[in-house]
């Protein structure tokens, strides 16, 4: 449930293309085949960016980073145990002003411990981020060309009871809170979102379940609405299995979301519910779902058409369907993801749009498209090409306001010894925003990094 913002710099950009650095960044344990395991990730790399803010006739910047991350990690038959804590000591000097200090600081822990018949997990993770380097292609709540820092705390626990009787239990709650600072856009405003969803589960034959669910969410920001925000669902779901390859899903309910801003509170309320087909193919899948929610928008009712396809040397999924919002308006909604791999590498092109609201009360249309190859040119070395496009409109029929992100990279990468990685690579990043106006940015970084392994 984090929000990691829409701001992007050339970071972004060097862990986008360098799998090892990310790897280090957000590692602890995935690796880990057994027993106790420290894993260590270092950095250090040299980038010039031509606008490292992406706005309009901003600076460049010169830019080194060294980074460390130190993961621990124990894994049993029933359990697994992860702590990875990380950051970046950093020099920024742009035209007319240089920075030098530790930034970026990470930490996450994760608990998992599971019997035949239950399941424990607890997660907590916490970041401070320069949001000058942070990627917009990964978080469609915020389009702000503003700095500043943004701190993200999330927390998760759930339990699972009866995995394997015909009666089963289950326990989810989280906490996220987001903090701003050193930021002027008032669209920037802090929040904390905490929700519990508990959960019965009944088997009613071997071919029919039957589930029952109550999803509570609290929201609150410090905007100038100051919006407080109670959320409130029930369902009753069947799945039913029609036979040997179709099967069945339907769920009906009620959701109530109350709303307080500038003192005044609305209510948004109504049957919520969807009924689904599935069918099994000798290639993979296919469905259809009819779906109605409410949103704090009003309904939102979308009739979606799936299919699955694994192919001889790749795969393929693909959403088309139609989303009608409160006001009337049908947007096209679907995604489309195709893999094909190479003997030497690996093509990946994806595209999406999908529909929905924020949580400032607003329409959103987001579209997204991405083309990433790799080819491996030897045992030691490799190629990256990405393509990445995405354009998120909050006009809703009214006022234009849209901002879309472009951009191409390469990288060539090539493993110095089993442990040592140099990567370099170019970039060139586009912003066009309603209000802001247009910007562009060309970087250029080479990045030695380090992984390794032991176990004590």
């Amino acid at each position: 449930m984090g929000i990691t913002g829409k701001r992007f710099a050339v970071a972004a950009t060097v862990i986008t293309l360098a799998p090892t650095f990310a790897a280090a960044q957000t590692g602890g344990g995935e690796g880990n085949p057994g027993g106790f395991q420290i894993d260590i990730g270092l950095t250090t790399g040299l980038t010039y960016d031509s606008n490292l803010s992406l706005d309009p006739g901003g600076d460049s910047a010169t830019i080194w980073d060294t980074g460390l991350t130190v993961a621990l990690s124990s894994v049993t038959p029933s359990q697994r145990f992860d702590f990875v804590v990380g950051g970046v000591l950093r020099y920024i000097d742009t035209e007319g002003d240089s920075e030098f200090g530790l930034e970026d600081p990470r930490a996450r822990f994760g608990y998992l411990r599971e019997s035949l018949n239950s399941r424990l997990e607890f997660a907590a993770s916490y970041s401070d981020v320069d949001r000058d380097f942070l990627d917009p292609f990964t978080d469609v709540t915020d389009e702000s060309g503003d700095s500043g820092t943004v701190a993200t705390t999330d927390v998760e626990l759930r339990y699972e009871t009866g995995l394997q009787e015909p009666f089963g239990f289950s326990v989810d709650l989280t906490h996220n809170k987001i903090d701003y600072s050193d930021t002027t856009d008032p669209d920037l405003e802090d929040s904390q979102t905490d929700r519990a969803i508990v959960e019965a589960r009944m088997r009613l034959s071997s071919v029919s379940t039957v589930t029952v669910s109550a999803d509570r969410e609290w929201y609150e920001a410090d905007d100038a609405e100051q919006t407080d925000r109670d959320s409130e669902t029930y369902l009753a779901a069947l799945r039913h299995e029609m036979g040997p390859t179709l099967t069945l899903d339907a769920s009906l309910g009620h959701t109530r979301i109350e709303t307080e801003e500038f003192g005044i509170t609305e209510v948004d309320s109504g049957a919520v519910g969807s009924i689904g087909l599935t069918r099994a193919l000798g290639n993979g899948t296919a469905n259809v779902l009819l779906a109605t929610r409410i949103e704090t928008t009003g309904r939102r009712t979308e009739l979606t058409f799936g299919r699955e396809m694994e192919l001889p040397r790749g795969s393929l999924e693909a959403m088309l369907g139609a989303s009608r919002g409160d006001d009337g308006d049908i947007d096209a909604i679907g995604s489309l993801t195709y893999v094909q791999r190479t003997r030497s590498g690996e093509l990946t092109a994806s595209v999406s749009r999908s529909a929905y609201a924020d949580d400032d009360d607003e329409s959103v249309l987001d579209t997204r498209a991405a083309v990433t190859y790799r080819h491996e040119i030897n045992a030691v070395s490799r190629l990256d090409l990405g393509v990445e496009w995405s354009l998120v409109d909050r006009s809703a029929g009214g006022i234009p306001d849209e901002t879309d992100y472009t951009r191409v990279s390469a990288a060539y990468t090539r493993e110095l010894t089993v442990d040592w990685d140099l990567t370099g690579g170019i970039s060139h990043r586009t912003r066009s925003d309603t209000d802001e106006g247009d910007a562009d940015s060309t970087t250029v970084f080479v990045t030695l990094s380090r992984n390794f392994s032991f176990r004590p």
